[in-house]
């Protein structure tokens, strides 16, 4: 079957973000107790005059029942918690009910209901959305259909982030991600692509009684990624195209179009990886991706940087401890070029995920 995070990702500084557990087609009728858990601990020395420096240091524990009804099909039901150490037991915001239903109606397709996993940031650039939603956030709740086979990798998910009913004082608000990556050259060394990625945010609802005016902001990237191996080691560069749009005209943004270009090297050995990378961004806005690579406006005097230069720099250390376990070291430097700041993240991640076979369901007649 189909093991859509393992398919020609394109954010291998991210692999140890993933708890997902591939689907098996092998355990049909099989119920199973699952755990997974994501424990972190990172600290955030930023020094940009629009970014306070902070630590986030906890948990999150999501306790499944899963059974498969078929070889085609997924059932998984459970509680997700979040819990920061030193604050309240459990974060009451970001802890919910969780439920998915997995249809693969055929080898290279995954069509998910209900909720489903940021891992690996998505496969998206971390100007299109930010990689510490992974500990922060809830899981995304609502639809991601899945596609990869020899050339092509593809997805595209709504995350349904609040649900009105009529006359609610509150906008319904959703975030729809896509993908593609296209194969042009795949040689048993080296590997060039075509990717392609999109995020839409919406705010707004014609049912509601808020009297904020709706909102819809794009993004998109474009780019070209070239990859080498050799023996363990793999070489990378990529470089791409970013847009911003505001797409409504009701001007709720400082900006309503701007642009950005990303160039990066990378090297990866087994599953460490180290990058470079250079950002230039014009009037660039994210709704959804990290802050450092966007534009902005001072709140003390109103000053407007609408445009940034960075140069970045990303080392990982991933470290397999045993099957369902692996602890993570990873370091993020930010020098920006017009600011003259110095910028600096650095983490632990221990990453739990294990099923517990329970029984076999006899299949009725």
């Amino acid at each position: 079957m189909l093991n859509a995070d393992e398919a020609r990702s394109q954010n291998e500084a991210y692999r140890y973000m993933n708890t997902r557990a591939p689907f098996d087609s092998l355990k049909a009728r099989n119920l199973s107790v699952r755990f997974e858990n994501a424990n972190f601990f990172r600290n955030n020395e930023y020094k940009s005059p629009v970014v306070d420096g902070y630590t986030l240091i906890g948990l999150w524990g999501r306790f499944l029942m899963e059974y498969y009804p078929a070889n085609n099909l997924r059932l998984q039901v459970g509680g997700h918690f979040l819990k920061y150490h030193g604050s309240e037991p459990i974060d009451k915001h970001k802890s919910m009910p969780y439920y998915t239903i997995q249809y693969n109606p055929f080898h290279n397709m995954e069509i998910i209901f209900g909720n489903f996993n940021n891992n690996r940031n998505m496969g998206l650039l971390e100007m299109l959305y930010e990689p510490e939603n992974y500990f922060t956030e809830k899981p995304p709740g609502g639809l991601q259909v899945r596609y990869a086979n020899k050339w092509l990798t593809a997805q595209t998910w709504i995350n349904w982030e609040n649900f009105i009913f009529p006359g609610d004082s509150l906008q319904e608000v959703f975030t729809n991600g896509s993908l593609v990556d296209v194969e042009l050259i795949d040689r048993e060394n080296f590997q060039l692509s075509v990717p392609v990625q999109f995020m839409y945010y919406h705010e707004g609802g014609e049912i509601d009684s808020a009297n904020k005016e709706i909102q819809t902001l794009m993004n998109g990237a474009a780019g070209l990624n070239f990859r080498y191996r050799a023996k363990r080691w793999t070489f990378g560069a990529e470089g791409y195209y970013l847009g911003y749009r505001e797409a409504t005209a009701n001007r709720r943004q400082l900006f309503t179009a701007g642009y950005g270009g990303l160039a990066r090297l990378s090297a990866a050995f087994d599953r460490s990886v180290v990058s470079v990378g250079y950002w230039q961004g014009d009037r660039y806005l994210s709704p959804k991706g990290r802050v450092l690579y966007q534009s902005y406006v001072l709140p003390a005097n109103g000053e407007i940087h609408h445009r940034r230069q960075l140069l970045e720099g990303r080392l990982v250390v991933d470290i397999p401890v045993k099957y369902g376990v692996t602890f993570a070291v990873e370091v993020d430097t930010f020098y920006d070029l017009t600011e003259g700041d110095f910028s600096y993240c650095w983490g632990l991640h221990l990453m739990f995920s294990e099923s517990f076979f329970l029984r076999k369901i006899n299949e009725r007649h």
